[in-house]
């Protein structure tokens, strides 16, 4: 399900919308807020030039959502991510809750 919600949420989500998903994913699994994102690794994951990830992070900054540096993305404001994230993220989240109990920290809980 996970797959199949994924490569829906390509086809028809902006990359900005994608890329908070994204941040969101890597924020509930390492439980740190700064994450060793790179554009490289981002552009490839949601099929997009690095350039279009350089925008959207770029964005995401101004806005006071994330801090970025060389190699790393630092979440400064989860539930503006999550406003900007498409229902994708919240979706696959709770399949996980419902399937493996105990994925996502109780901090994160929505």
């Amino acid at each position: 399900m996970h797959t199949f919600q994924a490569v829906s949420c390509n086809a028809v989500h902006p990359v900005e919308a994608r890329c908070c998903r994204w941040i969101l994913s890597m924020h509930d699994r390492m439980e740190q807020d700064t994450l060793p994102l790179t554009h490289e690794f981002l552009a490839e994951m949601l099929g997009v030039q690095r350039s279009s990830v350089s925008v959207v992070t770029r964005t995401l900054q101004t806005a006071g959502l994330i801090q970025q540096s060389r190699g790393s993305i630092t979440v400064t404001d989860r539930p503006g991510l999550e406003e900007v994230a498409c229902e994708c993220y919240s979706k696959i989240r709770r399949i996980y809750q419902r399937l493996l109990p105990g994925t996502y920290p109780p901090t994160h809980a929505r």
